[in-house]
């Protein structure tokens, strides 16, 4: 999907932009002073005719059915800024990791510049004020580990951001691809032994190492057990996945699999009692924490290997989530290892990276088409009633953005609901519109990041 602005328009500020006279970023997005934009448009509860287009082009595939809210939602936005010298010419601004909801009701999100890891990367941890409805950088990570020539430079936060103990907030940088920490050229040290775990304190606005992972170690995929008080997360970068949990008290491992233990490596959840499930080689795995024990269940998804994102477990113990690769609901019962399809994610099935689970228990919240490709279907928030098994569309976010502010929002790896369910906090990717956009970026979903608070109107929940 393109959106058509007045070709005079775009020759003209691309022609502006190519020339270097206006090469700041991120750029200032037109009908905006600046700062955050609130849009509330009738666009938002329109179907974009792309959809028709995709379910031609795809043919056999039977898209899956929805409904379009009847109430326009309010949607507050704001790109993420502070991004550094020459910041239009770095690599791909882009989000990789999910987002915390802090008991305050801030929320934590990260973005970073996709570089090259040796000693020129960027990656910045931002905080959102609901009540001041302003998005502000908190942490340079250049700052905390100073660049050294030929020593590792992080590019993306790729694991979770959490809450832990203090109200202090953790985090773990990567690289690109984790798996390139084991390399020789990496230039690993004593000071940088591999992937960390950062504390960011709000009360003093300091940021500062907490702890180390396993040397030559980085992480994509995390999560923090709040009542046992212990990280989680699966170490890259050695012979095979594994699972590894560290008490944030002491400070203390108690976990590490064996490398090559986890299978598909994106996911893992967190049940009630403690354990975690996560993906085996064939089918679902957990992991009885208190005995350190790992079982292998019966549960499996067709054709996939595995969940890519998970809810916490309901009332009544169960939990929901999305497959990888074919990208179908599934609800899952860990106590009687019971696995039930739900259909597509959303059209014929759209990669999914995060999934919330209301605090009433009555929906899901997701947005599909998380790798750059949520656009073409117009960057559609859906709710999922449970009870109903139906699927509606709050928004479609792209069209009304690109028409008003010539901003396209694209796929996410990062959402929360506030703590009564009325808001929806979204980091995304996206580009800028064709009257902006730079002559070297592709409209391809990447590219120019923002945080966004979607408010739900309450007839629809």
């Amino acid at each position: 999907m393109r959106y058509v602005v007045q070709s005079s328009l775009i020759l003209v500020c691309l022609a502006t932009i190519a020339c270097g006279e206006d090469a700041s970023w991120p750029p200032k997005l037109p009908g905006t002073p600046g700062g955050t934009i609130a849009l509330r448009s009738d666009l938002f509860l329109k179907t974009p005719d792309s959809i028709g287009t995709l379910q031609a082009k795809a043919g056999t595939p039977k898209f899956v059915e929805f409904e379009v809210a009847k109430h326009v939602p309010r949607v507050e936005l704001a790109l993420h800024d502070k991004l550094g010298e020459n910041a239009a010419n770095r690599r791909l601004w882009s989000s990789w990791g999910d987002i915390a909801r802090a008991s305050d009701g801030r929320v934590y999100c990260a973005i970073g510049d996709h570089g090259d890891d040796l000693g020129d990367a960027r990656c910045f941890l931002y905080c959102w004020t609901p009540g001041k409805s302003s998005l502000e950088q908190v942490v340079d990570m250049n700052q905390v580990v100073p660049p050294r020539k030929g020593q590792p430079a992080w590019s993306k936060v790729h694991a979770k951001i959490d809450e832990g103990p203090g109200h202090k907030i953790y985090f773990s940088c990567t690289l690109n691809d984790g798996n390139r920490a084991s390399q020789e050229r990496y230039g690993f040290n004593e000071s940088l032994p591999g992937g960390q775990i950062y504390c960011y304190d709000p009360a003093a606005g300091t940021t500062a190492v907490f702890a180390s992972l396993p040397p030559r170690r980085c992480t994509a995929t995390s999560l923090f057990d709040r009542e046992r008080n212990v990280w989680w997360c699966n170490l890259e970068a050695g012979k095979g996945n594994a699972l590894w949990g560290l008490n944030l008290e002491t400070k203390q491992a108690v976990y590490q699999g064996e490398d090559g233990s986890l299978g598909f490596n994106r996911a893992f959840t967190l049940l009630k009692n403690g354990d975690i499930l996560f993906n085996g080689e064939k089918s679902f795995s957990r992991l009885n924490v208190a005995k350190g024990e790992v079982k292998t269940l019966t549960a499996a998804i067709p054709d996939s290997p595995g969940m890519r994102c998970a809810t916490r477990q309901t009332k009544s113990g169960e939990l929901f989530g999305i497959s990888h690769k074919t990208n179908q609901l599934f609800k899952y019962s860990p106590e009687r290892d019971e696995l039930t399809m739900l259909g597509p994610s959303w059209l014929a099935g759209e990669y999914t990276a995060v999934i919330e689970l209301a605090p009433d228990e009555r929906f899901l919240y997701y947005l599909p088409g998380a790798h750059g490709k949520a656009w073409q279907s117009g960057t559609p928030v859906i709710q999922y009633d449970i009870a109903a098994g139906k699927r509606k569309v709050l928004a479609f976010l792209a069209p009304a953005f690109d028409k008003e502010h010539q901003y396209v929002p694209a796929g996410t790896y990062g959402i929360k609901l506030s703590a009564d369910g009325s808001t929806l906090f979204v980091n995304f990717n996206g580009h800028p519109g064709d009257a902006i956009r730079p002559l070297k970026m592709k409209p391809i979903g990447f590219g120019l990041t923002s945080f966004a608070a979607i408010h739900i109107p309450a007839e629809e929940r």
